[in-house]
C-alpha cells in the first residue's frame, strides 16, 4: 500500500472514529432527557437496547465461527 492510500486509510477511519464518538455522545444526552421525562419508556429503551446487543453478540460470534471454518478447510 501507498504512503498516499495509507494517509487516506487513516483519515478515512479518523472521519468514523469522530462520527461515532458524536452519535454516542448525542445517544447519552437522549438517554438522560429521556430517563427524566419518562422512566417507563427509558427502561423500555434499556431493554431494547440489551437485545439488540445480544443479537449482536450472537451475529458477531456466527460469523466468526465461519470464518474460523472456512479458513481452517482453506489450508
Amino acid at each position: 500500500m501507498s504512503k498516499a492510500a495509507g494517509q487516506q486509510s487513516t483519515k478515512t477511519l479518523s472521519r468514523v472514529v469522530d462520527l461515532l464518538v458524536e452519535y454516542r455522545i448525542k445517544l447519552d444526552a437522549l438517554e438522560h432527557v429521556l430517563k427524566e421525562t419518562n422512566p417507563l419508556v427509558h427502561e423500555l429503551y434499556l431493554g431494547t437496547i440489551e437485545n439488540l446487543q445480544a443479537q449482536k453478540t450472537a451475529e458477531v460470534n456466527r460469523l466468526l465461527t465461519q470464518t474460523f471454518k472456512s479458513k481452517l478447510t482453506e489450508r
